[in-house]
């Protein structure tokens, strides 16, 4: 009940707070990095929260928190100074994924806001392409495939082979299932490079999602001879086998369960789930069958 109060009670306030404010809360953490924004405090109800987004290497699209403020009877700002039970610092995504507002030169100035946060030299990313690809792969990660999308092309347009962007380019298309286009993508990329054993992985989860079977199964083999890593090649084998379970194709099945053997320890994830599909492979649940 307190969940949907909250959002009537955000919505009718938005709108109220255009009149003087000018706080419009439609804006996602991922198009406002290296901003100042706000949204409503996650502890009091009717307080907000005035922070700078910014990116890490190391921990994603992060909110560091300043001050917190209300608004006045006529949609005014009203500084509440530091609220020390506010979290300090969110990292944002799918567990703290809402809208917030941006805040503009009026906003900064009556919350008496730094031009950036003290201290904030040690997080800040000036390089353009290295900022939209790290955003890029945090909206990866919190599986935001499309907006990923547009901050990696920016990356890929000025420079295809920055370290990392044909890569995490390649899992957003996968992700809204643009499959053709990470095709042309990774097919673009193994002409550049070809040791590297995820631009095949990658590239056989598109041929397999289009239904280019002996594509995906070529690939994935390529990816098999590139890595000495035995959880990706137990991942790569059990994909496999799983799709040749679906299909009914027994002698396939064993054929892929046979690199989960050889790569997978007793007991691991992999080693389970192949047990799982053998036990169902005669009584499969229906959730299984609408698969094939």
């Amino acid at each position: 009940m307190f969940k949907w109060s909250l959002i009537f009670w955000l919505t009718g306030l938005s709108l109220f707070g255009q009149t003087e404010s000018n706080l419009m809360f439609d804006v996602h953490y991922g198009d406002a990095v290296q901003e100042w924004v706000a949204f409503p405090s996650l502890k009091k109800q009717g307080q907000f929260v005035a922070g700078y987004i910014y990116v890490s290497p190391q921990e994603g699209i992060v909110f560091h928190y300043h001050s917190s403020f209300h608004l006045g009877t006529s949609a005014e700002i009203v500084p509440d100074g530091i609220d020390t039970q506010e979290l300090n610092r969110i990292r944002l995504g799918r567990a703290y994924n809402f809208k917030m507002a941006r805040l503009g030169e009026e906003h900064r100035q009556k919350l008496q806001l730094p031009l950036q946060p003290h201290g904030f030299a040690y997080h800040y990313v000036a390089d353009e392409l290295q900022r939209n690809y790290l955003t890029g792969k945090a909206l990866n990660a919190d599986r935001e495939f499309e907006r990923a999308q547009v901050v990696l092309e920016k990356v890929y347009e000025k420079n295809p082979h920055y370290s990392g962007v044909e890569l995490e380019l390649a899992y957003s298309y996968n992700g809204i299932r643009r499959y053709d286009l990470t095709i042309t993508l990774l097919t673009k990329a193994l002409e550049n490079d070809t040791s590297q054993p995820l631009f095949y992985k990658e590239l056989a989860f598109a041929f397999l999602n289009s239904g280019m079977v002996t594509m995906a199964e070529k690939t994935y083999q390529q990816c098999l001879e590139k890595t000495q890593d035995k959880g990706l090649k137990s991942e790569i084998g059990s994909s496999m086998a799983y799709y040749f379970y679906l299909q009914k194709k027994e002698e396939k099945f064993k054929e892929w369960r046979q690199v989960v053997d050889q790569n997978a320890d007793a007991g691991s994830q992999y080693q389970l789930f192949m047990q799982q599909l053998e036990r169902n492979w005669n009584n499969r649940p229906s959730h299984e069958m609408k698969k094939l």
